[in-house]
């Protein structure tokens, strides 16, 4: 009796083993730790499917993780309920499946959604999107030749380019209607009147709306509160050339994350509510610039032929021939710090042509000053960082170089080949840059700026991003001159801060928030 009871209990635990290897079990990838809207179930404990599924539906979720983890062995089709958030490679080397279906809202997709996957023809979004990643889509799935869009989409990212290896997909379907597009040629925005006149994509829009509201003022909803909000921008208007009751929803949202801090801010908005600056008579050292008499200096000009590059004419072609002269001989490659040894022209030029690499943006500022002062022209090195300076490992390095022609600083930047006017072509400098960011006045970046001769540079991204970011804080070293810092065998300078009021900067000897004396004239032209 004893050996049946064992025999039987062996039985039903070998088909328990083997309905569960039968079975694949999904489970949290854990994007997100917390719900991205409050009282929404991030994932449930667990979803289960046959292993050899021809077809299985997601219900509504949170978020979900990549199908390449979980093993299916014959999954044609999925479709899938409401989403908050579905991650990039969603589907990657699944040989098997067909067809994707999307009946429900979606809140956000990464781009490159799918890949490597040789069997798929077709993808359906049948509700509305907030929005998308971009501008890739789709890689390599020879098959696909149908990816279609019928709801509303607030922010559509997605591009097509040849070398997505996918030839049959010569564009995306648009039955619904897209807000704002990565390329208008490829997929046109839609009109008020063509939302005005269709109560289907109204209401997509508004159940968008309600969305994005329930983001913006959850309790954590990480990362994608920022992006939203900045989706939010692109829908607010829209709802209220609609006069949808939603727009005084979603506003009243917008308005609460806003509130919470600089999360949902870009830069050019952080830069632009930073606190003014404050002279004061707090004594403070004289910058102080080398002469080119200065033997180091006058290695450097004998050694590259300094005069000759820089040229007879007067001292703003002079200095954008250094500048230029330095972007072309010293590559930019911020992942390489600065060269071993001593901070100074002649061994970064050295190192960059023995070695082939390039150098960091503090290195090439430095080598430019350099040049600079050799020719006479005094300028220094000015390290450009963000508010959150303590956290962001980002800063910019770019100089400032007087020109006796006018009487005031201008910007010079080694690593874009940058220099940025007024709408009337005066030169400025990085504090009439700052100021103009902030006031929304015309700004003009030369057109030939560019990174490693490779990227062009355009003011939209190069000022109204990154250095909109970087200009939150500035810093220059007191003793401007060859080697001025690192290994040197002469005293170096201290490093003084001009910053806001009430900023919590604190990595710099002198830390003033008075900007005319940051700014002041070198004291051999006062």
């Amino acid at each position: 009796m004893i050996r049946q009871f064992i025999f039987f209990t062996l039985i039903l635990f070998s088909a328990s083993v083997l309905s569960n290897a039968q079975n694949v079990v999904i489970k949290s990838p854990e994007y997100f730790r917390s719900p991205i809207r409050d009282g929404y179930e991030l994932f449930p404990d667990s979803l289960v499917y046959p292993r050899n599924a021809e077809s299985i539906h997601i219900p509504d979720i949170g978020m979900i993780g990549r199908f390449e983890d979980y093993g299916f062995t014959n999954l044609k089709k999925v479709s899938f309920g409401n989403i908050d958030y579905m991650p990039g490679g969603l589907f990657r080397n699944n040989n098997t499946i067909e067809e994707i279906e999307f009946n429900g809202f979606i809140g956000h997709f990464d781009c490159s959604l799918v890949s490597n996957c040789p069997s798929l023809r077709k993808i359906v979004f049948h509700g509305p999107v907030s929005s998308t990643g971009g501008p890739g889509f789709a890689h390599n799935c020879p098959q696909l030749d149908s990816v279609i869009f019928e709801g509303a989409v607030v922010n559509f990212g997605l591009g097509l380019f040849p070398e997505q290896l996918c030839p049959r997909l010569a564009n995306y379907t648009n039955r619904g209607a897209f807000l704002s597009v990565y390329n208008d040629s490829l997929t046109p925005t839609a009109t008020i009147e063509q939302l005005r006149n269709n109560p289907r994509l109204i209401s997509d829009l508004e159940r968008i709306a309600e969305w994005q509201a329930e983001v913006l003022t959850a309790t954590n909803s990480g990362w994608m509160r920022a992006w939203q909000y900045q989706n939010a921008k692109i829908l607010l208007p829209v709802l209220e050339q609609l006069n949808s009751g939603k727009f005084v929803v979603l506003k009243g949202a917008m308005e609460h994350a806003w509130n919470l801090g600089d999360d949902v801010k870009t830069d050019l908005e952080i830069l632009k509510e930073s606190p003014a600056y404050r002279r004061d008579t707090v004594p403070k050292p004289e910058f102080v610039y080398s002469q080119p008499s200065d033997s180091l200096l006058s290695l450097s000009r004998e050694r590259f032929n300094l005069d000759s590059i820089a040229g007879n004419g007067d001292d703003i072609s002079r200095i954008k021939n250094l500048l230029y002269w330095v972007h072309n001989n010293i590559p930019h490659d911020g992942s390489n710090g600065l060269a071993l040894g001593a901070r100074n022209l002649r061994n970064t030029y050295d190192c960059s042509k023995r070695d082939s690499c390039g150098y960091n943006c503090r290195a090439l500022a430095i080598c430019l000053t350099e040049a600079l002062l050799a020719e006479g022209i005094p300028a220094r090195y000015i390290t450009c960082e963000s508010k959150k300076w303590d956290t962001d490992n980002d800063c910019h390095v770019i100089c400032a170089a007087w020109s006796k022609t006018l009487g005031k600083w201008i910007w010079v930047d080694p690593t874009f080949a940058a220099y940025v006017t007024d709408e009337n072509g005066l030169l400025l400098h990085p504090g009439e840059v700052r100021y103009r960011l902030q006031h929304d006045l015309p700004l003009v970046l030369n057109e030939d700026a560019n990174w490693n001769n490779l990227s062009k540079q355009d003011k939209e991204y190069y000022l109204d991003e990154y250095m909109a970011k970087n200009l939150y804080i500035m810093s220059a070293n007191t003793l401007n001159q060859a080697e001025p810092e690192g290994e040197t065998s002469h005293p170096v300078g201290k490093v003084a801060a001009v910053v806001p009021i009430n900023s919590n900067y604190d990595n710099a000897h002198i830390i003033t928030t008075d900007d005319e004396w940051f700014w002041s004239a070198p004291n051999q032209v006062k």
